[in-house]
């Protein structure tokens, strides 16, 4: 299993990434840097940010905007050298209705990289099993509840299984026993020193050292996102 601790890429990432092969990147639309070769990434599509989970609502402004930039995204993942290990295909969180709409939107024009699945509140396998397009990753996203009652079974259920806002170290060990292939959180690199040393030492003590050359990969001219998409 791999971590993704998103928006993470000092040189203390860099150093953890390549001494134990277990850190990746989310890349969010508008966050995307490198890649680089010891990280290997996925790429969200920043629909988070438009959901309110406390009300399960959804400012439909912002999830709007995120479609545009999520395109962007996956153009500049087109153009890299290393492509993605999948792409989270628009979803509206904690909306399992307009979700599967969207997927029936969006699945199909999305064929240089896996595609993601974001499964929320009321999905079963069953229900996912019945789409036309099947998905080759499945991120547990929804209620933090609903998200943790059932990754097991999606994990059980299907071979490549993502989950979404993990932020405890001990859960890491927990998810991997699953068979869970990767998972993402914003919080290891917030200043809480045990979740930044519960995260390095889960990944020292099952690490597979990233024998891959420095150069030329950090000599790379610094680029703004659009730059970089269309470069």
């Amino acid at each position: 299993m791999i971590v993704m601790p998103s928006n993470s890429s000092g040189w203390f990432w860099h150093s953890l990434a390549r001494e134990t092969g277990r850190l990746g990147h989310l890349f969010s639309p508008g966050g995307q840097r490198g890649p680089w070769p010891w990280f290997p990434y996925a790429l969200d599509n920043g629909a988070f940010a438009a959901w309110e989970q406390k009300t399960n609502t959804i400012n439909e402004a912002t999830l709007a905007a995120t479609r545009a930039e999520w395109q962007r995204l996956v153009m500049w993942s087109q153009s890299c050298g290393t492509r993605p290990l999948w792409a989270i295909v628009p979803d509206v969180p904690g909306d399992a209705a307009r979700t599967f709409a969207d997927w029936e939107r969006y699945a199909a024009d999305l064929t240089r990289c896996p595609r993601a699945l974001a499964v929320q509140d009321g999905m079963t396998p069953a229900s996912v099993r019945a789409l036309a397009i099947q998905p080759d990753v499945i991120a547990v996203g929804g209620s933090t509840e609903w998200k943790w009652a059932t990754v097991a079974e999606w994990a059980r259920e299907f071979p490549r299984v993502h989950l979404l806002r993990c932020n405890v170290p001990s859960k890491l060990y927990e998810l991997e026993e699953m068979g869970v292939e990767s998972c993402d959180g914003t919080g290891w690199a917030r200043g809480n020193r045990r979740q930044t040393a519960g995260l390095e030492g889960w990944a020292r003590s099952r690490a597979k050292p990233v024998d891959h050359p420095l150069w030329p990969h950090t000599c790379r001219a610094n680029r703004t996102p659009n730059q970089e998409a269309f470069a």
